[in-house]
C-alpha cells in the first residue's frame, strides 16, 4: 500500500520559523493549526487590537497583558526634558540639544511564558 503525501499548492508556502512571516503567512499559518477559517482569525486579532486600544486611551487602565503569549503592554508617562548643551564628538564645538515636552509612550514587558521560549 503506498501513501502519497497531499500536493501544496504552489501559494501555501510551510514556513518553520526561520524566516521573517508577513501579515498573511501568519494568519494563514494560525488558521492552519487551529481549523478556523482566515477570515475568523483576522477577526480576533482585530478584536484584540480594539481591546488593546480602548486599555491605552487616556481614560483606559493604562496596562493589558496579552494572555498566553507573556506580553504586558503599559502606557507610561514620560518627563521633559531640559535643553542641554553637549560637544559634539565630530567637531569638538558645542551644540545646544532641544529640550522635550512630557509624552505619553508605551512600554512592553516579556512575561515568564515569552522569557522561557527564547531561552529553550
Amino acid at each position: 500500500m503506498v501513501i502519497k503525501k497531499p500536493k501544496k499548492s504552489s501559494n501555501q508556502k510551510q514556513t518553520s520559523g526561520r524566516e521573517k512571516q508577513t501579515r498573511l503567512e501568519i494568519l494563514r499559518s494560525i488558521a492552519d493549526s487551529t481549523g478556523l477559517p482566515k477570515i475568523q482569525v483576522e477577526s480576533v486579532f482585530s478584536a484584540l487590537m480594539d481591546l488593546l486600544q480602548s486599555h491605552m486611551r487616556k481614560r483606559g487602565s493604562g496596562e493589558f497583558t496579552i494572555p498566553m503569549v507573556g506580553i504586558k503592554v503599559r502606557r507610561i508617562k514620560k518627563k521633559a526634558t531640559k535643553p542641554r548643551t553637549m560637544v559634539s564628538p565630530l567637531t569638538g564645538q558645542e551644540v545646544v540639544i532641544a529640550g522635550k515636552p512630557s509624552r505619553l509612550a508605551v512600554k512592553l514587558t516579556a512575561l515568564k511564558p515569552l522569557k522561557l521560549a527564547v531561552l529553550e
